[in-house]
């Protein structure tokens, strides 16, 4: 049996406490690993360890951009070549159907790319100032913040991960990343291409547990300086405390199911007909077998007078999913023709 453990300095290491907890296929019931459950003190060693790469080795934070785009295109080739491994592992660990956990594993290796490009390419500016003053000019540069805490929710486990990540990395932070306790296994995965790509020791490290003690922890640790966190209002209201401690830079994607505001002079034909397709885009989150926050759900019409002429909506969207479904289940019975031919 599998046996998750943290990634702290570029080692492997047990948890402190030296517990350790099942994680399920929600399938079928199936034990797949098991995960070390860490505590706030294995929070202090990945801490200690960020910051001797950040303020002290530095070997991340000071490489130049072009050979820090290089690291992260070399990432992004490792993930292509395990692009089938990190599918399956999201599929059997959080339950995403394997189309979409392949979809998520695609997305996550163009953001690596996306983020290489992006340092590769000049940046900053320089401009005269003050002139009646005398010779004087004004200058942008670009600075990594510092130790930087990565918090993801269990929706999409490998890409969520990639969007926090490669932007970090990027900008030549050091990283401690926690996962949701309830699907590790691709980002265990990840953590073993950060090793074999040679990533410097103590620039990228992953504590695995649960939220209510370790992302707090990692939230309100002084020895962090940045923050970022995607799930609940409520979990996002505590992160935001814990981070106003030591007034801790905060970035937080919270709750919310993108509301679509109608107005009194809009087109009702076209929002009709464009809303009816957000709803059936909703049947996304049964496909995703998770929420979706990017699936508009909320419609507000401003004039009341409007909410007959918008039943057509309602129409509209009901056959939209209906429609879906029926594509969906001919998929399924084309797939099990192929099977038992």
């Amino acid at each position: 049996m599998k046996r998750c453990k943290n990634y702290i300095n570029g080692a492997w290491t047990e948890s402190v406490s030296g517990n350790a907890a099942p994680t399920f296929n929600p399938a079928t019931g199936e034990e797949l690993a098991q995960v070390v459950v860490s505590t706030p003190e294995d929070v202090d060693r990945a801490v200690a360890a960020a910051h001797t790469s950040f303020y002290e080795t530095r070997e991340w934070r000071d490489m130049d951009s072009q050979t820090r785009g290089d690291f992260l295109l070399r990432i992004a080739d490792l993930i292509a070549e395990a692009r089938e491994e990190l599918a399956y592992l999201d599929a059997v660990d959080m339950g995403k159907p394997l189309r979409e956990a392949e979809g998520d594993v695609d997305d996550a290796i163009h953001c690596y790319r996306y983020y290489a490009g992006l340092i590769k390419m000049p940046q900053g500016g320089s401009y005269g100032v003050n002139a009646g003053f005398g010779e004087m000019h004004s200058y942008t540069i670009h600075e990594p913040v510092g130790v930087v805490g990565l918090i993801t929710p269990w929706n999409y486990p490998f890409l969520m991960g990639a969007w926090k990540l490669a932007p970090a990395l990027a900008a030549g932070n050091s990283v401690i990343f926690k996962p949701s306790s309830n699907c590790v296994l691709s980002t265990v995965k990840m953590f073993e291409i950060f090793e074999k790509a040679g990533m410097p020791k103590g620039s990228v490290n992953l504590i695995l547990g649960p939220g209510g003690s370790v992302g707090s922890a990692i939230a309100a640790h002084p020895g962090i300086s940045m923050v970022t966190f995607t799930g609940s209002t409520a979990v996002g209201q505590d992160i935001m405390r814990c981070a106003a401690a030591n007034v801790k830079k905060i970035g937080l994607e919270l709750g919310g199911k993108s509301p679509n505001i109608i107005f009194a002079d809009a087109d009702l034909d076209k929002a009709r007909n464009d809303l009816s397709m957000n709803v059936a885009k909703a049947y996304i989150e049964v496909l995703n077998a998770a929420e979706a926050m990017t699936v508009a759900q909320r419609q507000v019409s401003i004039d009341s007078m409007q909410v007959v002429r918008m039943q057509g909506f309602v129409d509209n969207g009901k056959a939209s999913v209906a429609q879906l479904a029926q594509q969906k289940a001919t998929m399924a019975q084309s797939q099990l023709t192929v099977t038992t031919a």
